[in-house]
């Protein structure tokens, strides 16, 4: 007599074939999945296949070049990654203080902030050598369920409303930065109004608002909406700071960003009375009961590193 499985039993006698299937979906590549597993890509490739034969669906697209997640694949990713987890943690409540954050950690981070991340990622790894830390360095805002990006850095003024958990790690301030080739060329500003007889560097876009908010050091005098002419408008931080340090012009930029310039006498502060600030680093991931270990263990390392409080979800 053939066994009927109920609703309630899993389909799936291996984990293994689970795993394998959320990091070949994750990392859109086999290969890249057999090297964490520690397997052949032809073992990864039959466990993918038995998945499918056991649910009758077909879960990847594969074409010579890349691996993608069919409709179905999706759908069942985002509810296998939960199970996972689930048993991560129970796994990790039972272990208690004996468990070991390991495994694949997704981290998406703008690429500005490169030179800050970079030494926190070393010394997490250091720290935590079981879990492979994925950086995905971009400039897009990611969604972090439909990616299955674990936890995110993001720059905003303020987050919009969502069901995150965000930390909020730095407050940007920006001052106005040259080369010192171009300051050769050209007079210090020492004013505000001299800005207008420079060659101004913007981030941003034709579309958005020119106007900065500016304010004294000292904090008198309140803020001043600058208006800007610039010369030059990038979408990039980083082509900012490198259009400015080849003497493109003048730029307002977060100290964070220029401070290993500034030490090298690459660039020069000028308009020292004067910052500009509105936006803030933060670190996010999805809120919820059960946290996986290595995504706890990433966020009280980066919070750690700057003492940052929690902000609850809105």
């Amino acid at each position: 007599m053939k066994h009927e499985v109920a609703d309630s039993e899993t389909l799936v006698g291996d984990l293994l074939d689970l795993r394998a299937f959320c990091l070949v979906t994750d990392l859109r590549s086999v290969t890249s999945a057999a090297k964490i597993m520690g397997e052949s890509k032809a073992t990864v490739s039959r466990r993918i296949a038995r998945l499918e034969q056991v649910l009758g669906v077909s879960l990847l697209k594969r074409t010579p070049r890349l691996v993608e997640p069919t409709e179905d694949g999706l759908a069942y990713r985002t509810r296998v990654g939960e199970v996972l987890e689930l048993l991560g943690d129970a796994n990790t409540t039972v272990r208690g203080a004996r468990a070991v954050p390991s495994g694949h950690l997704r981290v998406t981070s703008p690429p500005e902030f490169n030179g800050l991340l970079a030494p926190l990622v070393a010394a997490f790894g250091d720290r935590y050598p079981d879990v492979l830390v994925d950086l995905l360095v971009t400039e897009q805002v990611v969604d972090l369920a439909a990616e299955h990006v674990d936890v995110a850095l993001r720059v905003a003024g303020r987050l919009p409303d969502s069901r995150l958990i965000a930390h909020r790690l730095l407050d940007l301030v920006a001052i106005a930065v040259a080369a010192p080739g171009y300051l050769r060329r050209f007079r210090a500003p020492k004013r505000l109004e001299d800005l207008d007889d420079h060659r101004i560097v913007q981030l941003g876009a034709v579309r958005m608002t020119r106007s900065l908010p500016v304010s004294r050091v000292d904090g008198t005098g309140g803020t001043i909406e600058l208006r800007l002419r610039p010369a030059i408008l990038a979408s990039d931080m980083n082509f900012v700071k490198e259009a400015v340090l080849a003497g493109a012009g003048v730029a307002f930029l977060p100290t964070v960003v220029v401070d290993r310039e500034l030490g090298e006498h690459r660039l020069a502060h000028v308009l020292r009375p004067y910052r500009a600030a509105g936006a803030a680093l933060f670190l996010l991931y999805q809120g919820g009961r059960f946290l996986p270990p290595k995504v706890r263990a990433f966020r009280d390392f980066v919070l750690g590193s700057f003492s940052a409080p929690a902000l609850p979800p809105d």
